[in-house]
């Protein structure tokens, strides 16, 4: 439990997707709450997954912040959650959206 007068961080977590043959591919920001996802990057390597997908784009942390509160970004294997959950997840976000659009047309 925490204390109500302070909101818990929000944890986003860097998650890459599939290589290619030259060892870049595209890294996705999510909440790792929820599974949704905030913004994808293709990149040539892990190292750079962290600036170009939150600390180089401060209009992303003015935006993300105002939405979701305090922070904190950590790569999926610095974390408890498994790449697995992270998807089931992201997928079970997606079935929502999806019937979310569904709903309104």
């Amino acid at each position: 439990m925490y204390n109500t007068m302070e909101k818990e961080e929000t944890l986003l977590v860097i998650v890459p997707g599939k290589n290619t043959p030259y060892g870049d591919c595209v890294y996705y920001i999510l909440i790792a709450e929820t599974g949704e996802t905030l913004a994808s990057h293709f990149c040539s390597g892990p190292g750079f997954a962290y600036g170009d997908l939150y600390s180089n784009r401060p209009e992303r942390i003015k935006e993300w912040e105002g939405k979701l509160g305090s922070i904190k970004v950590k790569y999926i294997d610095e974390t408890d959650i498994s790449i697995d959950q992270i998807k089931e997840r992201n997928k079970k976000w997606n079935e929502s959206l999806n019937q979310q659009n569904y709903d309104t047309n």
